[in-house]
């Protein structure tokens, strides 16, 4: 089983009466994700399933990686919000998937990193628009290999290559 973790895009700052749950990526933001997108399909990057948490930025993430790579639909996942997505829910969503499954998890800070490093032991920095991807057996403490890290300007430049 493949498990990719995607930081979503550049967002908006908060502003006077804004929660952190309505940020929306920025222009800036969703013209880079576009790009990383687009490396990403130089990469011939494909996932059976894409999740994402709730938040308007995560979403847009997704919502532009699952069309410029012609993915199955988002599963949006409430659990996956700021400070939610764990080991436990990793686990609980994997399950329903065979190991030749490769998932894609569009989400946040500091979770992703924590995640990276429960499963494979590296410890990571996930910018906004960074990509993971882990090869576990089982999500487990210590079990996978990390695979790769990409860094948005590496997904950008492969997308201009």
């Amino acid at each position: 089983m493949k498990l990719s973790f995607l930081r979503h895009g550049i967002a908006e700052e908060p502003t006077f009466g804004m929660t952190d749950a309505e940020r929306r990526l920025t222009p800036e933001g969703i013209h880079k994700m576009e790009q990383e997108a687009q490396g990403m399909a130089r990469l011939g990057l494909k996932w059976d399933c894409l999740y994402s948490s709730p938040y308007p930025r995560a979403l847009e993430t997704a919502h532009i990686v699952q069309k410029t790579l012609h993915l199955p639909q988002v599963e949006v996942i409430s659990g996956m919000a700021v400070g939610g997505f764990g080991l436990n829910l990793l686990q609980e969503l994997t399950q329903k998937h065979n190991n030749r499954t490769e998932l894609l998890f569009v989400g946040h800070e500091p979770n992703l990193s924590y995640l990276v490093e429960q499963l494979c032991g590296a410890v990571i920095e996930m910018k906004k628009g960074s990509l993971a991807c882990i090869e576990t057996y089982r999500p487990e403490p210590s079990q996978g290999v990390l695979r790769f890290l990409l860094t948005p300007s590496q997904l950008v430049a492969l997308a201009e290559a």
